[in-house]
């Protein structure tokens, strides 16, 4: 699989999937992540974020670096801001400290052969002309020379990261290793929620519906 190792880190066990690019604001106040977090400051060094659902924790995650640290309390709780980087899995998990630590290997997609530049292009604009739609019917706005800026891989993350997945497909997304996969399957699916918002707009304006009101019927 060629996967490629990396040092031991400390990990994070948190309620969420975090993805390559994606911000991860966190406010630490338990005694052993106040540890931990202090230790990634003092050395500079990455910590790993996995899913854990309660009962069980993913074994691969996503390294996050901390960008800043943005408040800091007289009781030693902080909140910091942490950017995901690279993903990574488990090799074996470290409980002799107050923290989880675990030995990893770093993975990255797996290489692809376009059938020519034409390819790449029509696929990527794709993606951006859904996303851009999904964001204007949603409300928000997107920097298009950002979108233009990023590289295919980070791309097909950025479309993962909508709120239109659930936790286990965002795992699922972060797991895959297929950038033109990825992007496809996240691209189609945020075009149907697009639909489907433009369609309830419509269904709200003809019948004078406030936005609050529920009409899930009418796409049953």
């Amino acid at each position: 699989m060629n996967l490629q190792k990396a040092d031991r880190v400390p990990v994070f066990p948190l309620g969420l999937v975090l993805l390559p690019r994606m911000p991860l604001p966190l406010h630490i106040f338990e005694e052993r992540y106040r540890q931990m977090i202090n230790h990634c400051l003092e050395h500079d060094t990455p910590f790993g974020v996995l899913l854990h659902t309660g009962s069980t924790v993913q074994t691969v995650g996503c390294l996050a670096t901390i960008d800043s640290v943005i408040n800091t309390y007289d009781d030693g709780r902080m909140d910091i801001l942490a950017v995901g980087t690279e993903r990574f899995r488990v090799r074996t998990m470290r409980e002799d400290k107050s923290y989880l630590e675990a030995d990893i290997e770093i993975f990255h997609d797996d290489p692809v052969a376009f059938d020519g530049k034409t390819q790449i292009e029509k696929l990527v604009q794709t993606a951006v002309i859904e996303l851009q739609e999904f964001a204007r019917i949603s409300g928000y706005t997107l920097d298009p020379a950002m979108l233009e800026s990023m590289d295919t891989e980070a791309l097909s993350f950025l479309l993962a990261t909508t709120d239109v997945f659930s936790t286990e497909e965002k795992q699922q997304f972060l797991e895959l290793r297929s950038t033109p996969d990825r992007m496809i399957r996240a691209g189609r699916a945020i075009g149907d929620r697009k639909d489907r918002l433009s369609m309830s707009r419509q269904i709200r304006t003809i019948l004078g519906i406030q936005d609050d009101e529920d009409i899930t019927h009418f796409f049953n």
